[in-house]
């Protein structure tokens, strides 16, 4: 028996490596996570005398998930974890997988930030969260690019104690502008570095009539939030049951099903469309109303991208509230 191919030290879930096993007899193969065994099945081999053991990291996946950051900190221990292999009975190999929904271009024994971009627009009042992967007296540094075109000196906006893990960091313009002690005004835009790598947030200070914010988990299940400044509609409607009482026509069980419509507004930057697409295509998705954020459904979509004109056409989207019972909270 000879292992031929297997998962790396370090691994996203989509792209996780097949196990290929060379052998003339079948084997027991075995998967432990957290000291529990969550996958034993014996396998024989094919014509060829080969072991393929596919999809491997689409199971690993379902052990993993991100959480929603309600702080400025928030250390994101049960979206990657170390999983062992084993091979009849032995310790084959062990792999850090890291929770991914789609398949990506990054590397991840070099993979820092658990993003699909690593530049992104900013509005005043808009929350913003980076995300990263961060090892044991790791700093995320920050620096300030002033209007003046002068850059301050860095400062740390977070020191990790804990092992490596993923971690996720309020990152809002309001948060750095306190940190050094200037006005948001007087910001251009900043920049986020850990271990050489950096994510750079400019900042769009242009007056809207209205900000929408919403929230997502990206391709990571990381938090990341886009902000919608071209207004709100909304399209109102309901589902009800109808009978008769004393001869007269009721309704019973209402239930509101009103239909919002947000408008993207302007896209400065090509790579804003892959934020958009996250956020159309994420299983948990939320907006923003009155400093709570409430969960929606998104059921219909206008999202457009031509990649080699320099054309930025606006992103539009529909939603529902999850809870049919918040349809009163949005106020236009």
């Amino acid at each position: 028996m000879n292992v031929e191919q297997r998962p790396s030290e370090k691994e996203f879930s989509a792209t996780m490596t097949d196990y290929i096993i060379d052998s003339d007899a079948g084997v027991t193969f075995a998967v432990k996570y957290n000291n529990k065994t969550i996958l034993e099945e014996e396998y024989i081999p094919d014509a060829d005398f080969k072991i393929k053991v596919r999809k491997l990291g689409k199971f690993c996946a379902q052990a993993l998930w991100g959480q929603w950051c309600p702080g400025q900190t928030c250390l994101q221990s049960t979206v990657a974890g170390t999983f062992s292999f084993y091979v009849n009975g032995s310790l084959d190999t062990s792999s850090y997988v890291l929770f991914s929904r789609l398949q990506t271009n990054k590397q991840a024994a070099t993979a820092v930030w658990l993003s699909e971009v690593n530049r992104k627009i900013t509005r005043p009042g808009s929350k913003e969260y980076a995300s990263m992967v961060i090892g044991t007296g790791q700093t995320v540094q920050v620096t300030v690019k002033k209007n003046d075109g002068t850059t301050t000196s860095a400062r740390t906006l977070y020191t990790h104690t804990e092992t490596l893990s993923p971690v996720t960091v309020d990152a809002s313009l309001a948060r750095i502008a306190s940190l050094f002690t200037i006005s948001q005004d007087l910001i251009r835009s900043y920049v986020l570095s850990v271990a050489g790598q950096s994510f750079e947030f400019p900042v769009d200070h242009t007056r809207y009539t209205e900000i929408w914010q919403f929230r997502c988990k990206n391709v990571y299940d990381m938090p990341e939030v886009l902000t919608a400044v071209g207004g709100l509609t909304v399209k109102g409607s309901n589902e009800s049951e109808t009978a008769a009482m004393f001869e007269v026509d009721r309704k019973f069980a209402v239930k509101v099903t009103d239909e919002y419509t947000a408008h993207s507004g302007v896209i400065f930057l090509q790579s804003d469309y892959k934020l958009w697409h996250n956020l159309l295509n994420a299983q948990e998705v939320q907006v923003y109303i009155a400093g709570v954020w409430y969960s929606i459904v998104i059921t219909k979509h206008t999202y457009e991208r031509e990649f080699r004109r320099s054309t930025l056409k606006a992103v539009e989207f529909s939603f529902r509230m999850a809870n049919p019972e918040q349809n009163n909270l949005i106020e236009l």
